[in-house]
């Protein structure tokens, strides 16, 4: 009898993988079958038709579910659609696809070689300007020129000029959370180290070093409430933490 059972032992221990490989064999096999797309969803948009988003994305009615790479679908929303800042790609069993995006608005231009280009707060480049009026509301970035710009990239300088970018991008930023635009004209990043951008038409604004500009932007903000609507001069935030005003 105990040798009987010592023969029986291998066949159950061989009979275990296997049934793992039939489940998970039948499982792949389901998927493969079952959960293809059908109901494709765009949110968030604007400036781009759902179609748009849709085939720039490259996901298709009947794509399983399951096996879309969202990561490259989303890399190639961004190449093909430059005004998408963001998209986020979910899934919903057991047929649908969101796609919800984000899309960049202009917020200032800047001159290259080949000519102006609007860009994002990003630092990215969203369209050529064909008509002067495409400038019109936007801030002037001066002293950072683009190299070989291209439609949907991020600004690319000069290598000595990568820290004007970063700066940038960030001075961008909160222009754009404060909802600031229409009141600056210029922003000039010639000195990286203190870029300097007019407001309201009545003061010169000098930021100074890169750090802590929410709190600069913020103590800006709180002094032109406290002077008087004539007051015009120079604000000067590169010394401390306060804002040193001088008349014109």
């Amino acid at each position: 009898m105990a040798d009987r059972a010592r023969k029986v032992k291998p066949r159950s221990a061989l009979f275990a993988p296997f049934s793992f490989l039939l489940i998970c064999a039948a499982l792949v096999f389901g998927m493969s079958v079952f959960f293809r797309v059908n109901n494709i969803v765009v949110e968030g948009n604007a400036l781009y038709t759902p179609q748009e988003i849709i085939e720039a994305s490259g996901v298709e009615q009947g794509d399983n579910l399951f096996f879309i790479n969202r990561g490259a679908a989303t890399n190639r929303i961004y190449s093909r659609l430059p005004y998408v800042e963001t998209a986020v790609i979910t899934r919903s069993l057991p047929n649908r696809l969101t796609i919800r995006v984000t899309e960049s608005s202009a917020i200032a231009w800047i001159t290259a070689e080949d000519g102006d280009w609007i860009i994002d707060r990003t630092g990215k480049l969203l369209s050529r300007v064909e008509e002067t009026e495409q400038r019109r509301g936007l801030v002037k970035i001066i002293g950072l020129t683009p190299v070989e710009p291209e439609i949907g990239e991020i600004i690319a300088p000069e290598e000595a000029d990568s820290p004007k970018v970063t700066y940038l991008t960030a001075i961008l930023r909160l222009i754009g959370d404060f909802g600031m635009r229409e009141n600056i004209t210029y922003l000039d990043m010639t000195n990286v180290a203190n870029p300097t951008f007019d407001y309201l038409g009545r003061f010169t604004v000098k930021l100074g070093s890169n750090e802590n500009v929410e709190y600069k932007f913020q103590v800006l903000l709180s002094t032109v409430a406290a002077l008087k609507d004539g007051d015009r001069g120079t604000l000067d935030l590169s010394i401390d933490k306060r804002a040193h005003f001088t008349y014109d």
